[in-house]
């Protein structure tokens, strides 16, 4: 517990296996499977998906946990929160989503974790940082309004859920705080 205590003051409040292992001096591959779920047996550990585990009593834990679970989830790819979630967020779609829905690089799927599903949707479109994407202060990546409804138009899913009224407000207010240097 002090280990993870002394983690969670650095700011770490989830773990891979091998993040886990690093921050115990290298645990035997054999062995920390074993361990792991016999933490998370106990309360120790949360198991948010396969290979991720969360300390459920961590401070530094963000408000928005989906959010922070996306970098463990797809660790080597530019992944980002889009699509439904993102509009929905905005209110240019009034359906409230089940699942945080996020784009990426990476390999699509679908994870069920304690807070709810996020699902990962592939894409192979350039993402310029700055115009359509941006770093949110908890270090979520996010898509622009704009950038959420071309990406779920490109989908293909839910595009009837879109109020154009409200898409072309959207816009105009995130283009006009982009103008003044507001940060989300």
């Amino acid at each position: 517990m002090r280990t993870l205590n002394d983690a969670d003051r650095a700011g770490a409040w989830a773990f891979t296996p091998a993040t886990f292992s690093a921050l115990f001096g290298g645990i035997e591959p054999g062995y920390l499977g074993l361990m792991m779920k016999r933490l998370s047996d106990q309360g120790v550990l949360l198991r948010a998906a396969r290979g991720v585990y969360v300390n459920p009593h961590a401070r530094s834990t963000p408000t928005d946990v989906r959010g922070g679970l996306i970098r463990f989830l797809r660790p080597r790819e530019i992944s980002y929160v889009s699509l439904e979630s993102k509009l929905s967020e905005s209110g240019v779609i009034s359906q409230v989503t089940t699942a945080f829905t996020c784009l990426t690089t990476g390999s699509p799927g679908r994870f069920d974790t304690p807070w709810g599903a996020i699902e990962f949707t592939h894409t192979n479109r350039g993402i310029k940082f700055g115009a359509d994407v941006s770093t949110r202060e908890d270090g979520v990546i996010e898509a622009s309004v704009e950038r959420a409804a071309r990406d779920l138009r490109r989908v293909g899913r839910n595009v009837d859920l879109i109020d154009e009224e409200t898409l072309a407000e959207a816009i105009s207010e995130e283009r006009r705080h982009e103008q003044q240097g507001y940060k989300p």
